[in-house]
């Protein structure tokens, strides 16, 4: 289980990330410090926040979060000014910070940055409240633009690699569904109806990657050190639609299957050959001949339903490895 939960992520970027974040936070406290800030821990906190590990994002940073940290600045401030006990305003700040990360939503969740700095700007505070707002703008200001310039210049999100990493994956349940597949069909064990829900799941990732694609693309183009990725992107984009379109096939083969029980042989063999030649679509290789041996399996096959089906993933696989070679290969690693 944790064998399987660590291949399923990109280690090597969440390194990247990490080391990223410790740039960003020291080289922005340093700057800071120079300026005349003591302890800037604000400028140290916007790239730990903002920066994120989006594969698909122009700079990998949050905006969102980042106007969460100016806007707890803001409410720390203003509760600084209030005649209240310490923890009259932190009460104060949680229900205002909390509010306002309400309406500054990052994705689908609230902007807890607002409260957090809030909080730490009260826990800080010192001196003249006016004062310390000036600097703590300041501070957050110089954490912003380092951590923008950090994000953008060192190691810059890499769609392509993410791309190619969702491909693999996909690759991976898609030999794995129709190898349970065949499985059923040659023994008419009935197994594929367990399945089912994984097969689901299967083609609901493939959909997810599909949408996935315009920030992609958009992440390149906006990058001028990844633009140069786009025409291996675009064989990628034809990939990954294939794959997807290979996907729902397998679920809805796996549910005609379940439904059906048949016992054929020669499915059996027509799904093993449409699964190699599948996995050879994918990494941009020539598949006509497994085409060829699955058209060769289904003609002995008088089954209407699964074949029917089977025919229809044909014809996709066709269309796809057709497009792949006359658009040329991409290397997969």
């Amino acid at each position: 289980m944790i064998h399987r939960a660590l291949r399923s992520r990109d280690l090597v970027a969440e390194l990247r990330l990490a080391i990223k974040m410790t740039i960003g936070g020291t080289v922005a406290w340093w700057i800071a410090s120079e300026l005349g800030a003591q302890r800037p821990i604000f400028a140290a906190l916007v790239p730990l926040v903002a920066m994120t590990g989006d594969p698909f994002a122009a700079v990998s940073v949050s905006v969102g979060r980042i106007l969460g940290v100016f806007a707890g600045v803001g409410v720390g401030v203003a509760v600084t000014h209030i005649d209240l006990s310490s923890t009259g305003r932190v009460a104060v700040a949680l229900l205002a910070g909390t509010l306002i990360a309400i309406v500054l939503k990052v994705g689908d969740r609230p902007n807890l940055e607002v409260p957090i700095a809030a909080l730490f700007l009260i826990g800080f505070a010192g001196g003249s409240a006016s004062e310390l707002g000036v600097q703590r703008i300041w501070e957050t200001a110089v954490g912003a633009v380092v951590a923008v310039v950090v994000a953008t210049l060192l190691w810059p999100p890499d769609p392509i690699r993410e791309l190619i990493r969702r491909l693999g994956r996909l690759r991976q349940a898609l030999a794995a569904d129709f190898a349970a597949i065949a499985d059923d069909l040659a023994t008419g064990s009935g197994a594929t109806v367990d399945q089912l829900d994984e097969f689901r799941e299967h083609s609901l990732d493939a959909v997810r990657d599909v949408f996935e694609l315009d920030n992609a693309r958009r992440a390149l183009r906006l990058n001028p050190l990844r633009r140069k990725d786009l025409p291996r992107f675009e064989e990628l984009v034809r990939r990954i639609n294939l794959g997807a379109r290979a996907a729902r096939h397998a679920r809805t083969l796996g549910r005609d299957v379940a439904d059906t029980h048949p016992h054929d042989e020669a499915l059996a063999a027509a799904t093993r050959h449409l699964a190699d030649a599948t996995d050879r679509a994918l990494q941009g290789q020539d598949c006509r001949e497994p085409l060829d041996r699955a058209e060769t399996a289904l003609v002995e096959s008088i089954e209407p339903v699964v074949s029917a089906q089977l025919r229809q993933l044909w014809a996709d696989i066709r269309a796809g490895c057709v497009k792949t070679a006359d658009a040329g290969t991409v290397r997969s690693t």
